[in-house]
């Protein structure tokens, strides 16, 4: 039990001494005073004296403003090049190689590879990055009809050590709607209470683009837009690779 507070007040021409009873408030509560009671609103203060100390207790409050869910960077995919010949005879691989793409509509690839995504919004709700692949064609409209791409990437620095790396998937040529793939799957995938702060991956040189035989394949230089989109909560499910 805290020491008994007192309060003085002059009352005439002499001195009175007016003791007040503070119950103490239970714990994690505030202090001595109250909301209604404190040191604000009692002009002449706690005393101290011989039988116990002027006790009081205060606040300090700061605010986190919550900041924004960003994808920061998406890389280019630049494969290796292949003869008419192999593609026309049989299935064929290509790998993929440092440098940056030249061609396509898609301009907001880096050539260096790298992934980043950082989630400053403070509410561990966590997110998905997802990524589709349209079809591969030159200029002239020709199409590659059997292109997947196997994508692998290798994760870099995370400030949340329990983020999850990126997912090794195959993604086919799809369609697009409206500008937009058709069947993106899930790529990175952040559980609620991971993700949070700056988080970079980086393409494996694994990664390659198979193609089926194709005897009428045109020459020429292929592109495919690749769409990446991030979600702010995590996939209920994580596709299959």
């Amino acid at each position: 039990m805290r020491a008994i507070n007192k309060m003085m007040s002059g009352i005439g021409g002499g001195l009175a001494i007016a003791t007040l009873a503070l119950t103490p408030l239970a714990a994690m509560a505030a202090g001595p005073g109250t909301a209604t009671s404190n040191l604000t609103t009692v002009s002449t203060g706690y005393v101290s004296d011989s039988t116990g100390s002027a006790e009081a207790q205060s606040n300090a409050e700061f605010t986190v403003a919550p900041g924004p869910l960003t994808l920061n960077a998406v890389p280019n995919i630049q494969l290796g090049s292949i003869g008419v010949k192999s593609i026309a005879t049989g299935s064929s691989s290509l790998p993929l190689v440092t440098g940056s793409t030249t061609g396509g509509t898609g301009y907001d690839g880096n050539g260096t590879d790298s992934l980043n995504i950082t989630d400053y919004r403070g509410n561990h709700a966590g997110w998905a990055l997802t990524v589709g692949m349209g079809p591969f064609t030159t200029t002239g409209k020709d199409t590659v009809t059997s292109a997947s791409l196997a994508l692998n990437a290798t994760a870099g620095a995370v400030d949340n050590t329990t983020t999850a790396a990126p997912i090794s998937l195959t993604l086919p040529q799809s369609t697009t709607t409206s500008g937009w793939v058709t069947s993106p799957e899930t790529f990175w995938l952040a559980d609620a209470n991971s993700g949070e702060g700056s988080n970079s991956a980086t393409l494996a040189l694994t990664s390659a683009l198979t193609i089926g035989k194709e005897p009428t394949i045109t020459a020429g230089a292929y592109t495919a837009t690749m769409y990446w989109a991030l979600q702010d909560a995590p996939a209920a499910t994580t596709p299959a690779s």
